[in-house]
């Protein structure tokens, strides 16, 4: 008796093999390219990036937002190291994270405040390449160096001439000729959503949204946007209001400035890491 396959048997054969490349190529060409774009930021695809968020972050943030960080092992797992430790190789050190926090707000000198021109421009080429970067307050206003004896450039505040224009926002020459980023106000306020459709404030109108919380208590700066608005801080009992939440976006990277404590939004802090990853 003749086992071979007839005529008929191998044309079926063959054309199942036929179409089981043809989906598997349509599939590789569509995932492919898509894949890429979810990297960068450019769509979002549920169920893509489950793996927890790798975020670096210089300085040293409150104990609070550590700790909210230690709660979100699932969405984030992060690194802490001092400005001056990134002066190594920094753009190889940064290549390896999703995000970057540079939140230098609780240093008590300038040199704490500080990064070198060389990690200015390795953040500023990060974020151009498709880099993440959160920059809470004060962080960055001054460049490493110096002659004063205080270990920072007597001539660089602000932000552009270590960063370049990544930054959302502008630190200008307030009142005696002080620059704004280096003038803390304490004021006492809300939060208030100023763009109804950005992820960062999904389901979040005002901050605390319960009236019977107290309004925040936090240290802000007169610093000028220079990006799109997010949000923004309105004292309680007067006409003042200070940016809050400021994003700059550029062809694949974000740079979002924080004018407070991020901790002090645990909503928002998650919606902005949901946002970014």
């Amino acid at each position: 008796m003749d086992d071979r396959p007839g005529p008929g048997q191998k044309n079926k054969k063959l054309i199942i093999a036929v179409v089981a490349i043809i989906i598997i190529a349509g599939v590789a060409a569509f995932a492919l390219p898509t894949l890429l774009l979810d990297k960068f930021g450019l769509i979002e695809i549920p169920g893509f990036g489950a793996e927890p968020i790798q975020m670096l972050v210089i300085g040293q943030p409150s104990v609070a937002l550590l700790s909210d960080l230690d709660s979100q092992r699932s969405l984030v797992y992060y690194r802490v190291k001092d400005a001056a430790d990134m002066d190594a190789a920094p753009k190889d050190q940064l290549a390896q994270f999703d995000i970057v926090l540079l939140d230098q707000h609780l240093g008590a000198t300038p040199y704490d405040k500080s990064v070198s021109r060389t990690l200015g421009e390795a953040l500023e080429d990060y974020v151009r390449t498709g880099g993440k970067l959160i920059v809470v307050m004060d962080s960055g206003i001054y460049r490493s160096g110096g002659i004063y004896g205080t270990g920072v450039a007597g001539d660089v505040v602000g932000w552009k001439a270590t960063f370049g224009d990544i930054i959302p926002v502008e630190c200008d020459l307030g009142a005696n000729n002080y620059p704004t980023c280096t003038q803390p106000i304490a004021t006492t306020g809300k939060i208030h959503r100023m763009d109804s459709d950005h992820a960062i404030m999904k389901g979040i109108e005002i901050a605390p949204a319960d009236p019977r919380y107290d309004p925040l208590s936090m240290i802000t700066f007169d610093v000028n946007p220079t990006g799109e608005q997010v949000a923004y801080i309105k004292h309680v009992a007067t006409a003042s209001n200070f940016p809050a939440i400021v994003e700059k976006k550029f062809l694949v990277g974000k740079v979002i400035y924080f004018n407070y404590d991020p901790a002090m939004t645990p909503g928002i802090w998650q919606n902005t890491l949901e946002y970014l990853r």
